[in-house]
Order: C-alpha cells, then sequence, then structure tokens
C-alpha cells in the first residue's frame, strides 16, 4: 500500500473492469499472448487461474482498478490509459520489488518489455533494472515476432 494506491488480490467482480482496460488497443498492443476481444469471460478465467495457482499478480487499485502487476514468470504489468502517466506505474513497481526482495527472499527480477514500448523500458531503467541484452517473441496482437528487451534486477541489500 502506498499513500495513492494498494496492491490487493483480484476478485470476480474485477472482471468487467480488467477486460475494459486489457481491450484498449493502445494497452494490447504490448501484451505478448493476450487475445482480443478480452472478454469479461475471458478476464474471470485469468483472475481464477491466478487465484487458483497461487500466481504473485496483483490488482492495481486507487479506488477502482487501473490495472494489473505481478511476478508470474518475470516483472510486469499494464495499466489501464486513464492511469497513464500519473506514476502509478512507478509506485506500483517499486511496491512489489520491494515484496518480492523483503519478503518473498527472490534474489532477483526479469523483466522482457517490447522494445517498442519506450514507457516500460524508460520504467524499467528508471527502477534500476539493468539491460542485459534482446530477445524476440511472437506477439498475438501484432501478429508478428517482436524484439524484446531483457532486463533484470539484481537484490543487492
Amino acid at each position: 500500500m502506498s499513500n495513492r494506491l494498494i496492491l490487493r488480490p483480484f476478485e470476480i467482480t474485477d472482471a468487467p473492469a480488467l477486460a475494459r482496460i486489457t481491450n484498449d488497443p493502445l494497452v494490447l498492443r504490448n501484451l505478448l499472448r493476450t487475445s482480443y476481444p478480452f472478454t469479461v469471460h475471458d478476464a474471470r478465467n485469468r483472475i481464477l487461474r491466478f487465484r487458483k495457482n497461487n500466481l504473485p499478480v496483483w490488482a492495481i487499485d486507487n479506488g477502482k482498478l487501473l490495472g494489473l502487476i505481478g511476478l508470474a514468470g518475470e516483472f510486469g504489468l499494464w495499466l489501464g490509459r486513464s492511469a497513464w502517466g500519473k506514476g502509478y506505474g512507478d509506485e506500483a513497481s517499486r511496491l512489489v520489488i520491494d515484496h518480492a526482495f523483503t519478503h518473498m527472499k527472490m534474489t532477483v527480477l526479469h523483466a522482457n518489455p517490447i522494445s517498442d514500448n519506450r514507457v516500460s523500458c524508460h520504467l524499467m531503467d528508471k527502477l534500476g533494472f539493468r539491460d542485459v541484452g534482446r530477445t524476440q517473441s511472437f506477439c498475438k496482437q501484432r501478429n508478428n515476432m517482436v524484439a524484446l528487451r531483457r532486463y533484470e534486477l539484481k537484490n543487492l541489500g
């Protein structure tokens, strides 16, 4: 929790808001494996998977759902467009990084944003992630292979 937002487990009642946020073409273009349209049913299934598998994924909330952030496989987040440019990504990220290193005893975090997603790459740099190379992956939304920047953040504490 911070002054402006909380990170909390997803509830089934978040499904309509998660679907609405995710269906924005400017959000979707930077998600590798998310299908379009991303229906309320899809959102509900994703939330149930988070819970069933006890995945470290949280809703970013300031009284309404702003997006999601997690450590399922790698560090990642997405925010609804209404939350862009307001520092929520930075704030939520710092909470998750602290939680990962302090409570989950993780020693390194990995992130792989799409290379042309300048905002995400800038956020990784700002958070102290180190650029460790490039790779490629198929992006369902772009129906093409895309370049990814590989980042890592080591727990130096």
